[in-house]
């Protein structure tokens, strides 16, 4: 929203709406004179209180919003709750003042200690030097930095802005979060940094970066070998290591450290970690990180009890490492560097609407789109199959009152399926053709259909399972073998582990599975239908009487299952197919005619 806000995506001439909201933020630091009111990039700061350990700062924030769509239709979204937009100055003010900025008092006062005293400190400034300081004021050239900074932030390309904005967040919440958990907040820290790396261009490490027991086993490898192929084998191992995730966060967090790192920045610290030892440090804190994720290793508690706000530590057995203070230093460092560095452009393509905060996405039930002519075609036409199977059943079912009208999609299908080559979009276009008319009275018929459905009804035979959703909701079961219905059914199970398969109202791959199971059973191929009738119970969970049906399967008691009812029994909007995307946000909705 911090971007958003600032206008740079609206359109020239387009009124907006403006909202000002206005919110406390209780922090560390504290502004002189009183009562003048401090102005930033975006919002502004009127102090209220003086030297005090937890100062208050009342924050104005102006949400303008595009009072129209492009279209020309008013827009009802006047404004966003507008914590999400103070929220994301807090964290903003907090990174760049090192300090903490927060709606939550109880939060700042538990982190902020009542007096200079070291007696007094909290555990939270114990473990940051400067981060959490009572009575800390803003002078003028810390608070024209802050402005230089936000400027910069703001003006980012929209992807760059974002991953700014993750990492600042992610630094500014573990740093206010370490006393509760030292090793995660080590490890967001970490993460922070490592998700600036994503992408980022790094060079390859020289042989001597490399790790030393890699090294080892290849030089040893390569004893004897042809001086031209150890080299390019070499260059290819490095430039594999350099693609890795470690190497690429190593290498992009080496490549931020500017001079300053070790000058004007280091300047009041204690133990800062020095040049040589930098690289070892990085490459420490990634292996803490990644201990951490796939072990669940802890931080030895050498490296954060003491709490003396230095920069390094010395555990026993890990060398020189990253205190949380260190690290924290080093990724305000980091980010502030990424920022410098990214693009400073408007990205024309980025949808600011899709990104307000408030907004939820939805499936929408198919009945409110399904009847969209303009959105079908051979490519869309599982989706319409999938929603219009799946609005059927709830009618047949009673869940919902009457089939919405199809008549437009119907003669859509009457135009385009002759022209399209024998094939599963073509099945699936005839399938909602033939269910439309098998269920619906003929009052609703189109006037070609019978001499139309007889025309294509071959496609309806093809082993494939709208064929099989089609003969079970009209008891016109095609005439398969046990063999072809048992690979319908185990090519099925396959295909439903793959992204995007033909979805289908839970009840009739349960159904199949049934289907192939008792068929199996009664053929004498018992191991077999044990097995399908496993993926039936599987395909509706906790379902009591597939349960039992199995069980007597298995028992050799089992009675035919009305496959019909069983699909008419599915949860109300269970499966109900792919569901058109809707988006809501404060109020407003949006249909799309095509379902995306």
């Amino acid at each position: 929203m911090l971007q958003i806000v600032t206008k740079m995506y609206f359109r020239e001439g387009v009124s907006l709406h403006s909202t000002v909201h206005r919110e406390t933020l209780y922090t560390n630091r504290f502004f002189l004179p009183l009562g003048v009111v401090v102005q930033l990039p975006v919002g502004e700061l009127a102090p209220s209180t003086g030297t005090m350990p937890v100062s208050t700062v009342m924050v104005s924030v102006t949400e303008h919003l595009e009072a129209e769509h492009p279209d020309g239709r008013s827009s009802v979204i006047v404004a966003t709750g507008g914590t999400d937009l103070v929220d994301a100055l807090a964290d903003v003010l907090s990174f760049g003042l090192n300090a903490v900025f927060s709606r939550d008092h109880d939060l700042v006062r538990s982190l902020v200690p009542n007096s200079l005293e070291g007696s007094s400190r909290s555990s939270a400034s114990k473990l940051f030097r400067h981060t959490f300081s009572p009575h800390r004021f803003v002078p003028d050239v810390e608070l024209e930095e802050l402005r230089r900074f936000m400027s910069q932030l703001l003006a980012l390309k929209r992807s760059h802005f974002e991953a700014a904005m993750r990492a600042i967040r992610r630094i500014v919440h573990a740093t206010q979060h370490a006393v509760d958990d030292p090793t995660l907040a080590y490890v967001d820290l970490v993460a922070a940094l490592e998700s600036l790396s994503e992408g980022a261009s790094v060079p390859a490490p020289t042989w001597d970066q490399m790790d030393s027991r890699k090294r080892k086993l290849i030089d040893t490898a390569l004893e004897g070998a042809d001086a031209g192929l150890s080299a390019s084998l070499r260059e290819a191992v490095m430039e594999g290591d350099r693609l890795g995730a470690k190497s690429r966060f190593v290498a992009f967090v080496m490549d931020s450290v500017s001079p300053d790192y070790f000058r004007t920045e280091a300047v009041d610290t204690v133990r800062p970690v020095r040049g040589a030892d930098l690289e070892g440090a990085v490459k420490l804190a990634y292996d803490i990180r990644s201990r951490n994720v796939h072990v669940l290793e802890d931080l030895p508690p050498e490296a954060w009890v003491l709490g003396d706000g230095a920069d390094t530590v010395l555990p026993p057995a890990k060398g020189i490492m990253l205190s949380h203070e260190g690290l924290a230093r080093l990724a305000r460092h980091v980010v502030r560097s990424y920022v410098e560095r990214a693009p400073a452009e408007t990205d024309l393509t980025f949808d600011w609407r899709a990104s307000l905060p408030g907004k939820i996405q939805m499936r929408l039930a198919p009945q409110y789109w399904v009847w969209q002519a303009e959105g079908f075609d051979h490519k869309s036409v599982s989706r319409y199959f999938s929603g219009f199977v799946g609005h059927l059943v709830d009618t047949l079912a009673e869940r919902t009152e009457g089939v919405t009208n199809m008549q437009a999609v119907l003669e859509r299908i009457e135009q385009q399926l002759p022209g399209i080559a024998d094939g599963p979009d073509k099945a699936l276009m005839l399938a909602i053709y033939a269910l439309w008319h098998s269920v619906l009275a003929p009052s609703e018929h189109r006037p070609q259909a019978a001499k139309f459905l007889a025309k294509h009804e071959h496609l309806l035979q093809r082993l494939e399972a709208p064929s099989f959703v089609v003969g079970l909701l009209t008891d016109q079961m095609p005439d398969w073998t046990d063999d072809q219905l048992h690979t319908l059914a185990t090519q099925r199970r396959a295909e439903r582990k793959k992204r995007g398969h033909l979805e289908l109202p839970i009840g009739f791959d349960a159904a199949l599975q049934v289907m192939a199971a008792e068929r199996l059973t009664q053929a004498g191929r018992a191991d077999e239908g044990r097995r399908l009738a496993g993926f039936a119970v599987e395909e509706m969970p906790g379902y009591e009487q597939l349960i039992a049906w199995e069980a007597a399967l298995n028992g050799g008691q089992a009675s035919a299952l009305d496959l019909r009812a069983l699909v008419l029994q599915t949860e109300p909007g269970a499966g109900a197919g792919e569901e058109t995307p809707s988006e809501v946000a404060d109020g407003e909705a949006a249909l799309d005619p095509d379902g995306e």
